[in-house]
């Protein structure tokens, strides 16, 4: 990954914590541009278009990274993240869908039931919603021991 990337990339990281919106951005764009593989830098990316409203850019940014022939874990990174802008944006089925493709990837259970616990309480499911939360709890905890 060129050096210019990883500069941007936390530049656009520390601007996000500040809660600076176009500096982030702008920033983690950058790096996205100077390396399209980043996987990284591309989530942050698209967390920080999310966090300031902008879940289609944000959809689209983790829908480019996935067609990068990313890692095992990249590919479930990218598949969680995007369930969650889905949920974040209304689209409910594409959520559901985008955590069944996460949920084929090791390592990402306790997250996707995280992710799955807000799907279900923002459609009405609440005990799907408390059943993924006991699940998400029951991995985090065995995952801490």
């Amino acid at each position: 990954m060129p050096a210019a990337a990883r500069r941007y990339y936390l530049r656009g990281r520390a601007a996000l914590d500040a809660g600076d919106h176009g500096v982030a951005i702008e920033a983690l764009a950058a790096a996205v541009e100077l390396s399209p593989r980043f996987v990284g830098a591309r989530l942050a990316l698209a967390a920080a278009l999310a966090k300031f409203g902008d879940c289609p850019r944000a959809a689209q940014t983790l829908r480019a990274g996935l067609g990068r022939d990313p890692s095992e874990t990249e590919m479930a990174a990218l598949w969680a993240s995007l369930g969650d802008v889905l949920v974040r944006s209304g689209d409910f089925l594409g959520a559901e869908d985008a955590f069944a493709q996460a949920e084929s990837h090791p390592g990402f259970a306790a997250r996707i039931a995280a992710g799955r616990t807000r799907l279900h309480a923002k459609t009405g499911r609440y005990a799907k919603a408390f059943a993924s939360l006991a699940t998400a709890a029951s991995l985090a905890e065995s995952a801490e021991s």
